[in-house]
């Protein structure tokens, strides 16, 4: 007499994969079973041994049940055959079984109840029979989440048109443009990106808009963008004026973009919850606003250049200090609460700001270990010309070597050291992020992105050593020419997520994302209220600059803004780069070049690729001209 074993069927799960036997599967609770007696029909089925069955979900919530597939595999290079096989194996007449008739229901039944099996079969392979259950509707009126939407690959093809128009529609509207395609408008616009900073990963980005194309550096003059590491003049002076408003009160408030319509077999009522797109960032942000007094833009006309005029009234250390310190004036409160201590020197050492601080130096000699860091007030980055003393001497040293002392083509910044520093590891840190300006139709706005990274240094700190900058610098430029360079972390980059990660481990009652970033982007704003109406004076009809900014954390949490960079490093120079710095690109051209130059749907090169999900909107809101600009003092 033969015995049978139990045929064993594969569960595959997010979190495991198991093999177990039907018994095990109804008896434990772990993975839930796949299928119960009371969900299948019971027809009276046999099989052979020589059958195997393989069940698979992805099992990705217990109350989202899914489409199920049942395969039966024949080892056969035939239906025919197949049969034969089966016939041939059958089992002894005092088998039993039992074991499998109320587990898997029979083909025959399936396509009684309208559910036709698939079959697929193919030379020198199984034949394979597919059975697909028809997953759990969601009830009238209800709400689904975006990530189960996207599943319905048709749905998502028509609510990814849609999300895009609504969200250039936020973005005209708060702007107040509208933008108008000609009849014959041209089937593409044009762009231009200049050599270095990555410049593959920005025409990487542009590719992926099908409606641009790309021109070569002799026809950089016509084209629709320009984007360009240093500020063009001659390009810029090419984009039109903005039509100044005349009333600015015709101002309103919108609803929030909350949800959408999803179609289904039973109902056309289920909306799907879209507020993980981020567009609330905008939309509910206190400085958005909608313009219903509305200029017309003609996009295959229109010109845009990543630089803004004059943004050397942020990016320039001497003018950020400057600028900053008149706007934290006007409103009663002291600029060195938010910047360390600095001095602008402009003449060197017979600047009569050096006669200020070389007393300020005496008395820092009795509180501190009296450490300043030096460097140049302008067109500097990458850690170039920047020095750590500890002495008067030193100090006057390095201005002495400053080949314009009295011209004041070449100043110097002067800033108190932050000497107790934050440490990871005991080694020093900054923070780097992402801000935006946007100059459309004469209107600054300012966006704060919602994701950064740690730039650490490769040696531990300590204030003996002021001549080894891998202790001290913690920009990349220096850091990677350091025999430890990505020894500890991979890059020298970390996370937001990794750094909450260790404050926890270490005990630390810190949330980085509730407790410290809100007050980093305060200061952001900050910035952005003390020089907007300095940039771009001509109020261009259109540009845009993203820009890197540097912070650092004392033992207290307290952050400083270090600087400001124009032409922020797009290099990926380790995965977490990887991605971020790509999305935050995307996602500023989808906020500063989109709305105004929007798809063509005439256009022969339109592509019909549907992309599996719709890339969320990190940046916040967190300036408008009209709604920030008129108080500064609030």
């Amino acid at each position: 007499m033969s015995t049978f074993r139990k045929p064993k069927i594969r569960v595959q799960s997010r979190q495991r994969i198991t093999t177990r036997t039907p018994d095990q599967i109804s008896n434990e609770d772990p993975v839930r079973p796949l299928l119960s007696r009371n969900q299948l029909p019971s027809p009276k089925l046999s099989f052979s041994s020589a059958s195997s069955y393989e069940i698979t979900k992805s099992i990705i919530s217990r109350r989202e049940p899914k489409l199920i597939k049942i395969r039966k595999i024949y080892s056969t290079s035939s239906p025919d055959k197949a049969q034969k096989v089966h016939k041939k194996r059958n089992k002894p007449e005092n088998s039993k079984e039992e074991h499998f008739t109320p587990l898997l229901p029979n083909l025959k039944s399936i396509s009684s109840q309208g559910f036709e099996p698939k079959m697929k079969h193919e030379e020198n392979s199984s034949m394979i029979f597919i059975k697909e259950f028809p997953e759990k509707l969601p009830a009238r009126n209800s709400m689904i989440s975006f990530k189960k939407a996207m599943k319905n690959k048709k749905w998502l093809a028509k609510a990814k048109d849609f999300l895009k128009t609504e969200f250039n529609k936020c973005l005209k509207e708060s702007n107040g443009i509208n933008v108008v395609s000609p009849e014959n408008s041209v089937t593409t616009y044009k762009y231009y990106v200049g050599k270095g900073n990555n410049s593959g990963l920005v025409k990487q980005v542009m590719q992926s808009r099908w409606w641009w194309v790309e021109v070569e550096e002799a026809e950089n003059m016509n084209v629709n963008l320009y984007w360009s590491q240093l500020f063009n003049s001659q390009f810029s002076g090419k984009i039109p004026e903005a039509v100044p408003f005349v009333d600015n009160s015709t101002i309103s408030k919108p609803l929030s973009v909350s949800c959408l319509n999803i179609e289904t077999d039973i109902s056309n009522n289920v909306k799907v919850d879209i507020s993980v797109l981020g567009f609330d960032l905008i939309t509910q942000s206190s400085s958005y606003t909608t313009l219903k007094e509305m200029h017309q833009y003609v996009p295959n006309l229109a010109l845009t250049h990543n630089r803004l005029p004059s943004n050397d009234n942020l990016c320039n250390k001497k003018a950020l200090y400057r600028n900053m310190k008149a706007y934290y004036t006007s409103l009663g409160k002291n600029v060195f609460d938010y910047l360390p201590l600095t001095f602008h020197l402009v003449n060197g050492e017979n600047d009569e700001i050096f006669t200020e601080f070389s007393q300020c130096f005496e008395e820092f000699k009795e509180k501190s270990q009296n450490l300043w860091i030096l460097k140049p007030g302008e067109n500097t980055n990458r850690g170039n010309g920047i020095c750590v003393c500890n002495s008067i001497e030193q100090i006057k040293n390095e201005l002495r070597n400053n080949p314009f002392p009295r011209t004041g083509e070449h100043t110097y910044i002067l800033q108190k050291y932050i000497e107790n520093p934050l440490l990871i590891s005991r080694r020093k840190f900054d923070i780097r992020l992402y801000a935006m300006l946007t100059s459309v139709n004469g209107i600054i706005q300012g966006y704060f992105y919602k994701e950064g990274y740690l730039r650490t240094a490769c040696k531990a700190y300590t204030a003996k050593n002021l001549d080894n900058k891998y202790i001290h610098l913690t920009n990349d430029a220096v850091q990677k020419k350091s025999e430890d360079y990505g020894k500890y972390e991979n890059g020298n980059k970390i996370s937001y997520k990794e750094f909450q990660r260790y404050l926890d481990i270490k005990r630390i009652d810190v949330s980085f994302m509730n407790d410290i970033i809100p007050k980093i982007k305060d200061i952001v704003k900050d910035t952005f209220m003390a020089t907007f109406q300095m940039i771009d004076k001509e109020r261009k009809s259109h540009s845009f600059e993203i820009y890197g900014y540097d912070f650092l954390l004392d033992t207290n949490f307290t952050p400083w803004l270090l600087e400001v960079n124009t032409n922020p490093c797009l290099e990926l120079s380790s995965p977490l780069l990887g991605r971020i710095i790509p999305s935050m690109l995307d996602n500023a051209f989808r906020i500063a070049v989109d709305p105004v130059f929007p798809e063509i749907a005439q256009c022969s090169r339109r592509s019909n690729v549907v992309k599996e999900s719709y890339p969320p909107n990190k940046f916040e809101l967190i300036f408008h001209e009209l709604i920030d600009g008129k108080n500064p003092s609030e």
